[in-house]
């Protein structure tokens, strides 16, 4: 490879095409402000072409068109073939932050354009994005390569991490698109009810047959959720609460009988707290009080004798 020293190039000589981009965004709200001010100040890294390639730079580039910037400065990589052209691009960003659609995306063009080998993928191009050598993370992110772009949105925006993003692989692209556009819209669940979730829609769906939408549809579980004013977490968790009670209608039915039963106890019993057992396997219930001198206790302990026959019901409960 031969390097020249930096020269001042026409921003529109550049091809507008990027192959060697692996940016799922190429928007950088910091970075243009900086180029609307003073213009291109780092050179971009080009190929030796007529009609020349960027190598990196592909942000700058592409704030620099956008602010109708004449010229940048450019540093040519002539003779450069194009597997070591992705691999200086990758070099050049290292350590620079990358979302995990990026990743996906490098992953992706490494092994599906450049030709690059598993043990290539695993001990050169892994590093330069930040992962651990691990076959499985690389099988996955490349997974998640295939994802629609309304799905990759999410990831990018970090509504959706890398542990909820692994549930919906056995997703149809239809099924990611729905839930990226319709449920993610109105319901902004946490990384654990996102993977939860993921799992048991997944395994409803494999028991009837129906797409994520005619499942969500049929049930109603997006209904009322999408009203302004709502609390974020209060339509996340009853979204979640709906699609548990659709894996779980048993289950449904015995915290409703629970509810009813807790609700006529605890009446006038503030310091008593009544809970099913976490774990919805294990029989019985998990009874808390709050106690701060004997007077306190002695009125707990009346209060618990005269509901020892509710108390008893809530063991006839049954899943």
């Amino acid at each position: 490879m031969a390097c020249h020293d930096p020269q001042r190039i026409a921003v529109a000589r550049v091809a507008g095409s990027m192959p060697y981009c692996f940016r799922h965004c190429l928007s950088d709200d910091a970075l243009k402000n900086s180029i609307k001010r003073s213009g291109v100040l780092l050179p971009v890294i080009i190929t030796g072409n007529k009609r020349p390639l960027l190598i990196t730079g592909h942000r700058r580039f592409v704030a620099a068109r956008l602010f109708k910037i004449k010229e940048m400065p450019a540093i040519v990589a002539a003779k450069l073939k194009p597997r070591d052209a992705f691999l200086l691009n990758l070099v050049s960003n290292w350590k620079q932050g990358c979302s995990d659609p990026d990743r996906a995306k490098a992953l992706g063009m490494a092994a599906r354009k450049f030709g690059f080998k598993e043990k290539e993928i695993l001990s050169t191009i892994m590093p330069l994005l930040g992962l651990p050598q691990e076959k499985s993370l690389w099988e996955l992110y490349l997974k998640i390569d295939r994802f629609p772009h309304s799905l990759k949105d999410l990831m990018e925006a970090g509504q959706l991490p890398l542990r909820a993003a692994a549930s919906l692989v056995k997703f149809s692209p239809k099924d990611q698109d729905y839930l990226a556009t319709k449920v993610s819209s109105k319901v902004k669940l946490t990384s654990s009810q996102f993977l939860q979730a993921g799992e048991w829609l997944s395994d409803l769906m494999r028991r009837t047959g129906k797409s994520l939408q005619a499942l969500l549809e049929k049930n109603q579980v997006l209904k009322g959720l999408g009203v302004s004013g709502m609390d974020g977490r209060a339509k996340a968790d009853r979204f979640f609460a709906r699609v548990k009670a659709l894996r779980f209608p048993g289950y449904s039915r015995y915290l409703e009988k629970f509810e009813e039963k807790r609700a006529a106890m605890l009446r006038d019993a503030k310091e008593i707290r009544l809970e099913p057992v976490q774990g919805f396997e294990e029989p019985g219930f998990e009874l808390h009080a709050r106690v701060k001198d004997p007077e306190a206790l002695d009125r707990l302990l009346q209060k618990l004798s005269r509901e020892r026959s509710a108390l008893n019901s809530l063991f006839e409960i049954v899943l």
